[in-house]
């Protein structure tokens, strides 16, 4: 976000620190973003499930272990589309960009590939909010 106009800057900050606040006038989520949530949950989930499995199958060592890793690589497709379609899918409030910035986070940090696309969203809800 380094490239970004220090006024638009400025009121990205105060429209993320609005959105943090959880003051949000409209909370409603849209079902899509919750789906998207659960998906992304158990596909988590599953992953794990099959990284103990890999491990106690000492991974490549054998064909227990090799099934295993396939099929988190399969997950991870899984993950990548999931992230993907929610990166791409529009916020229509404050509390579906707080969703969608904290299910493409890492570590407490927007992950850089979707910062652009979050931006984008972001900034279309400050200009809708400004419009009043």
């Amino acid at each position: 976000l380094d490239d970004v106009p220090a006024e638009t800057a400025d009121g990205l900050s105060q429209l993320l620190q609005i959105a943090g606040t959880g003051n949000d006038a409209d909370p409603e989520i849209d079902p899509a973003f919750l789906t998207t949530r659960s998906a992304l949950e158990q596909a988590w989930s599953d992953h794990a499930v099959c990284d103990a499995r890999a491990a106690a199958a000492e991974f490549s060592a054998s064909d227990e272990g090799r099934a295993a890793m396939a099929e988190m690589d399969r997950i991870q497709h899984r993950i990548r589309d999931l992230e993907t379609g929610l990166a791409a899918r529009p916020s229509g409030n404050l509390a579906e960009l707080r969703l969608k910035i904290a299910l493409l986070s890492l570590d407490g940090q927007l992950r850089p590939e979707f910062e652009a696309g979050v931006l984008a969203d972001a900034m279309r809800l400050l200009a809708a909010r400004e419009k009043g």
